[in-house]
């Protein structure tokens, strides 16, 4: 790839990146769980309404399950899904950011004389 196809791809990962960097930097509270529902029950008889509950995984252990509320559930929800689109973002970031380095890596080697 020529020098100036590099330099127009980083611009074009700096953009990207940017876009992603206000999202990060946005003010918001948030779980570090998921939030999942579930319709547990009897064989017999199976819930109606889901119940949900809230998953994470600690350190070295299964996943846990912690019961949610339904007065709770509009926060809880909430606070689940703003961590999952900062989750989300960081992993674009984090990518991004890796690909301008072999980006400036490439530029440095397709500038070097022979």
């Amino acid at each position: 790839m020529e020098p100036y196809q590099i330099r127009l791809e980083i611009l074009k990962l700096k953009a990207e990146r940017e876009k992603l960097e206000k999202i990060l930097m946005k003010r918001r509270t948030m779980i570090d769980a998921c939030l999942i529902e579930r319709y547990l029950g009897t064989k017999q008889k199976k819930r109606g309404e889901p119940a949900y509950y809230l998953s994470w995984k600690e350190e070295g252990q299964k996943t846990k399950l912690e019961y949610v509320r339904k007065t709770n559930l509009y926060q809880v929800k909430k606070k689940a899904i703003q961590w999952r689109e900062f989750s989300s973002a960081m992993s674009k970031w984090v990518k991004i950011s890796n690909a301008i380095e072999r980006n400036f890596r490439s530029l440095g080697e397709a500038q070097i004389e022979e």
